[in-house]
């Protein structure tokens, strides 16, 4: 049973690098134009009707729970933002304070 599935995804690999390996040659370019000009206005047809039903379908769900959530997601950023800050100022001082008492020979917090 996997075999079979494995031989199935290998000749669908050496197809696809096949039709890659053609379409860069040469002498195949006419044929490649004359095909897409063809095939354009239907893929086109898809792609409209593709747009036009994630648009009524997904968007409109989607586009309101992102709207209910960026709230929650900016003050997650500013909690984060604020807590780097927080951390590095404290480093620097840390830092600060041990070149000081290196200088000055006495301990500073």
């Amino acid at each position: 049973m996997y075999e079979r599935g494995f031989i199935k995804n290998i000749v669908v690999i050496v197809i696809i690098l096949t039709v890659v390996f053609l379409s860069q040659q040469l002498y195949f370019r006419e044929y490649g134009k004359t095909l897409y000009s063809q095939i354009k206005p239907q893929t086109e047809a898809y792609w409209l009707k593709t747009v036009d039903w994630l648009e009524n379908n997904i968007y409109s769900r989607v586009s309101g729970e992102v709207e209910s959530k960026s709230t929650i997601i900016q003050q997650e950023i500013n909690k984060q933002k604020n807590n780097i800050m927080q951390n590095v100022w404290g480093k620097i001082k840390n830092y600060s304070a041990s070149i000081f008492s290196k200088f000055s020979g006495t301990f500073v917090q």
